[in-house]
């Protein structure tokens, strides 16, 4: 680039199925008065003709949460182009938020494309994806094209606000002296005839990660049934006007043994997941990492956890401990409030704020917290292991390792993100060749590669109002190899539509559930406890015959499809659709609130229809 006198060395490699473009980040040139903080990949690769943007088979996929496609809509009205951009792997952890989006979904897998008719380009970023970003323009008239590419943000930054007046404030961004250390890196397939849509799109990514062996390829069943119960949360008591901290409990380790026992007796199932999360010292609040690798004494005590996996382990089910290895408020546990925090591109520490459901700003009256530094990562672990090994837990849960991704500018290898796949993965690899099950929760595609079981899979997109339609991308990817279920049925706005979802994929079903019941747990900062009670005797009235009836109502349909992969999906109408699995049994599913006839095939509205092979 001339004119900044910049110079950014480009290297393009074909290889049998396409070719990688890719840049590093190292051999940027640069002057003094010109900086680069980002590289754009070939991003006309995957893009549509505006001419064909009302036509169903000419398309962008983007995978944010579950994954959705656009059909990109010219506005002969305005001369505007749509402007987007999704972080790969979610946004940057340590970079301060000063508020909180209503958005609830991400980006989990470094994966896009474009469509058009019976040719195809689907895009894989091989290298860098946590500094990356999946950005766009829809109905460019500039260009007569909408597209949809990766932009790399190779040098970190950290958003501040300055006060330039009284009541003057303005937000900025501090950039980071040096380069993020590794190559970006994104290969481009070209695909052909039926393989050129999203499906084709997800076959090429699995083939990837089972190339890369980031993911097995030996058969693996889904539980249909996943729970996780919540242990509690601190909570703040006054003597004398003197405040105190005190555990309040929601479920502690004989109720939770007591509700393993009751689901067995109702359900019969011969195997279900229980995660018990909150159980640490913290109980479900931030306080010393992990926990502190101790059962809080008010849960109950070793022999108690002992006890409960000893029946769990008769009874068919895989009992996970949840450990919290991000995030901390106090020292302890190996990590100091004073050496243990991650860095920011400013050369400081990130304070961490709880946000205000309501009001989506920074809740002042809740205590800060940190991120654990990465170069903690390795002690962290190997605490955690060794209490694990202590308790002889079958299965560890690494909710927030398997969901975030973040810088440390502690050391310039996790720059902007960087290596943090390669940590995650490594720690996961360690514990399954010790033996131990991993749980993940609403997992980037790295993480979920590796983890025995992944609770909260998405189970829509953003629904921003310019994508067009939802697809179960993330389930095609990894059902029939990694074992999922979908988010909390009792927690579900809709519980139908949910409980549709998981029947779309043929995935398991998730219950958040508690013991107890305290009106002291709506103040929470965690929306779990709503209508999460297992069984009140009192009223006679709780979740457990919900679960029941609900798990009698899918046992049928999902043991026939379970392990088995997704071959098809076919968007039928905008609220009908169809999957097909590798033994060739169809389901039809109908979100519509009217029946959904066309000659054998009738589903009636808000329900569902077997086809068998």
């Amino acid at each position: 680039f001339e004119d900044r006198q910049l110079t950014v060395p480009v290297s393009f490699t074909l290889n049998s199925k396409g070719v990688d473009v890719s840049v590093d980040p190292t051999k940027i040139q640069e002057n003094a008065d010109y900086n680069v903080y980002g590289v754009q990949i070939a991003p006309f690769f995957c893009s549509v003709n505006n001419r064909n943007a009302s036509k169903k088979d000419h398309y962008l996929f983007l995978p944010v949460g579950s994954g959705t496609i656009i059909n990109p809509i010219v506005d002969n009205n305005s001369d505007a182009a749509i402007i987007f951009e999704e972080p790969v792997y979610g946004a940057d952890a340590n970079i301060i938020k000063f508020e909180e989006k209503t958005n609830t979904e991400t980006v989990r897998m470094p994966v896009y494309g474009a469509v058009n008719g019976d040719k195809a380009a689907c895009a894989i970023i091989k290298s860098s994806a946590e500094n990356a970003y999946l950005t766009g323009a829809l109905a460019q008239k500039l260009t007569g094209y909408s597209y949809i590419s990766a932009e790399f943000r190779v040098r970190g930054y950290q958003e501040v606000v300055q006060s330039l007046f009284t009541s003057t404030t303005v937000k900025t961004k501090l950039y980071a002296d040096a380069f993020t250390p590794d190559k970006v890196e994104v290969g481009f397939y070209p695909l052909y005839g039926e393989d050129a849509s999203y499906i084709g799109f997800a076959n090429t990514y699995r083939d990837y990660l089972t190339e890369t062996k980031a993911l097995k390829t030996e058969k693996s069943e889904d539980s249909l049934l996943n729970l996780k119960l919540i242990g509690g949360v601190e909570t703040k008591e006054f003597h004398f006007g003197i405040p105190s901290t005190d555990m309040l409990v929601a479920t502690n380790l004989k109720q939770a043994k007591s509700i393993v026992q009751d689901i067995k007796t109702r359900t019969g199932l011969d195997k279900f997941n229980v995660n018990l999360v909150g159980f640490g010292t913290s109980g479900n609040d931030i306080g010393v990492v992990a926990g502190d690798y101790a059962i809080g004494d008010k849960f109950g005590d070793d022999d108690d956890l002992k006890s409960l996996i000893k029946y769990s382990n008769g009874a068919g089910a895989n009992v996970y401990f949840n450990f919290d290895m991000i995030h901390f408020s106090e020292s302890g546990g190996g990590v100091s409030t004073t050496f243990g925090k991650a860095d920011a591109a400013n050369g400081s520490f990130t304070e961490q704020n709880y946000f205000s459901m309501n009001l989506r700003l920074p809740d002042t009256k809740l205590r800060k917290y940190y991120l654990v530094a990465r170069t903690e990562f390795s002690e962290v672990a190997a605490n955690i292991k060794e209490a694990a090994a202590e308790w002889k837990l079958p299965g560890i849960s690494l909710d927030t390792l398997t969901s975030i991704c973040y810088s440390d500018y502690n050391d310039k290898q996790y720059y902007a993100g960087a290596n943090f796949e390669e940590q995650a993965t490594a720690i996961i690899g360690n514990y399954k060749n010790s033996g131990y099950k991993i749980a993940g929760s609403d997992a980037n595609a790295f993480a979920a590669a590796g983890c025995t079981h992944v609770y909260d899979v998405p189970m829509q997109s953003s629904k921003y109002r310019y994508y067009t339609s939802d697809i179960p991308f993330y389930q095609i990817v990894f059902k029939g190899l990694v074992s999922m279920s979908g988010t909390a049925m009792n927690l579900a706005t809709n519980k139908n539509i949910n409980f549709l979802k998981a029947v779309e994929t043929g995935t398991g079903l998730t219950y958040t559930l508690i013991g107890k019941y305290d009106t002291n747990l709506i103040t929470s900062a965690h929306n779990v406890f709503y209508g999460s009670v297992y069984w009140d005797k009192t009223i006679e009235h709780g979740v457990a015959t919900d679960i029941q009836a609900t798990v009698d109502a899918y046992k049928g349909f999902f043991e026939s499809v379970n392990g088995e992969k997704i071959v098809n999906h076919e968007l039928i109408t905008d609220e009908v659709r169809c999957t097909t699995f590798s033994n060739g049994v169809s389901v039809y599913v109908n979100y519509g609130l009217t029946d959904y006839i066309n000659g054998e095939i009738k589903v009636a509205a808000g329900g569902y229809t077997v086809k068998e092979a």
